[in-house]
């Protein structure tokens, strides 16, 4: 792998797509002053951005998304600059935790965090214009979610504490970076954008492309090759005429009839990259809000279904904000919405839907379980105050007797009224007790493991 872009027959942009969320109670995108910009302003901020082809990149995706989409989506997303960073390239020899990577070379690349607070949803994209490396290399990164960026200035502030037996490295992990500057967690599967100026010359590389594995690695001396990945590398999706566009699980790679490089022709290229990316970034929407309900679901099933009724409801209430994503009409154009189908089905959401009304389906039949198990309960409570009523029933009876029993033991007679009260009442209340430990136990076994605590949502308490 040489930092040298003749190296390759083609050309070529990358955008990384890291999907992200938080909860509710994350103070730090508001410190920051990332987020709520009315659109007026955050247009401005976008003009202000120093690097040309980023602020070329943001007003052209916005653009477009006020262009193409239905009003109802646009209005709830957010769209900021976070800033340069310098990438980090390495081999497929990745570092064991707490090590650092191997490094081939570092190059600077550009970050854009597209929000929906709502549903505390995010796609951060990682761009990397004219990338002078190994594109496999880079989606072999993504595949292993080892990604790397040289020491930011501001590293020490947020990764002080964990470090503090030490000085920080020189490459910090992006996803700790991310976690501790802007309390955003890993939602999912992280995707690319890949735009090329033509195909590569080998076609197994283009194959390793579009599997996000590495045509050069350094641990063995074969490649993946398949029926349905040939398939996949000879299937051109593109419902228009200026492109080739091929798509895997994990990757879209676009070839641009007209990938312009000259400084005069670049705002061509970033305008109609941000054309199809903007489609991407939506997809992405809905890719995430399905791993988020169905990471939540397998947390509370993994508890052996130990959930509330109101806890189902919170998970089907916060799945709900996230519909206006899977509108079809939230893209006003035929062609526009025949991309976002084949990206869809590309990226398996379709099947992640499924899997969400499989899990639905079972929460379903556990609150149906759940309800006889009440039912049962609440049978032997009562059969319990029916125990006691028939011992009070009785206590004429069994006063008498233990009146007796005291006389015979030269203790008072009146006595006996007293000890059968304090039995019975001393009874009741430690099985009041006990029920509730119990109940209390269960509650906060539930609490700790339904759901991944970082990710839970404004309605979950």
């Amino acid at each position: 792998m040489e930092n040298n872009i003749s190296a390759k027959n083609y050309m070529n942009d990358i955008y990384l797509m890291v999907p992200l969320a938080d909860n509710q109670k994350n103070w730090r995108m508001e410190e920051l002053g990332i987020l709520n910009h009315a659109r007026q302003e955050a247009k401005e901020d976008y003009i202000n951005v120093e690097n040309a082809f980023t602020r070329k990149l943001l007003t052209s995706l916005r653009d477009y998304l006020e262009y193409e989409c239905s009003n109802a989506v646009v209005s709830e997303l957010d769209m900021a600059y976070l800033g340069e960073f310098h990438f980090l390239h390495s081999t497929d020899d990745y570092p064991a935790k707490g090590q650092q990577p191997e490094v081939v070379g570092v190059e600077p690349c550009q970050m854009i965090l597209t929000a929906h607070e709502r549903t505390h949803m995010y796609v951060l994209t990682i761009v990397l214009p004219m990338c002078g490396y190994s594109t496999t290399q880079v989606l072999d990164q993504l595949s292993h979610e080892s990604i790397w960026i040289q020491r930011p200035v501001d590293a020490a502030k947020y990764l002080g504490k964990k470090y503090k037996s030490g000085s920080l490295p020189e490459y910090i992990d992006l996803y700790e970076y991310l976690k501790y500057k802007f309390g955003l967690l890993k939602c999912g599967e992280g995707k690319a954008f890949v735009l090329l100026s033509q195909k590569p010359e080998d076609e197994v590389e283009f194959g390793c492309m579009l599997a996000g594995e590495t045509y050069d690695s350094i641990h063995q001396d074969f490649h993946i090759k398949s029926e349905e990945l040939e398939k996949i590398c000879n299937t051109n999706h593109a419902q228009y005429d200026y492109y080739e566009v091929y798509m895997s699980p994990r990757v879209v790679a676009c070839i641009m009839d007209c990938f312009s490089t000259e400084d005069e022709d670049e705002d061509e290229r970033i305008d109609l990259t941000a054309t199809y990316a903007f489609i991407v970034i939506l997809v992405m929407f809905q890719n995430t809000s399905i791993v988020k309900v169905n990471m939540q679901i397998t947390n509370a099933l993994a508890n052996d279904g130990d959930i509330s009724h109101q806890q189902i409801l919170s998970l089907y209430r916060n799945f709900g904000k996230t519909v206006r994503f899977w509108e079809k009409n939230n893209f006003k154009y035929w062609g526009t919405q025949e991309e976002a189908a084949r990206i869809m089905e590309a990226f398996g959401n379709r099947e992640l839907k499924e899997t969400y009304y499989e899990h639905q389906e079972f929460l379903e039949h556990i609150v149906e379980l759940k309800g006889a198990q009440v039912e049962e309960r609440n049978g032997v409570v009562l059969n319990i105050v029916a125990t006691v009523l028939a011992v009070i029933q009785v206590q004429g009876f069994a006063v008498e007797l233990l009146g007796k029993f005291y006389e015979s033991m030269g203790i008072q007679v009146e006595y006996a009224s007293t000890t059968f009260s304090s039995l019975v009442i001393c009874g009741a209340l430690s099985f009041v007790v006990v029920l509730m430990i119990i109940n209390k136990m269960r509650e906060k076994m539930r609490k700790g493991s339904m759901h991944i605590k970082e990710l839970r949502d404004e309605d979950e308490e």
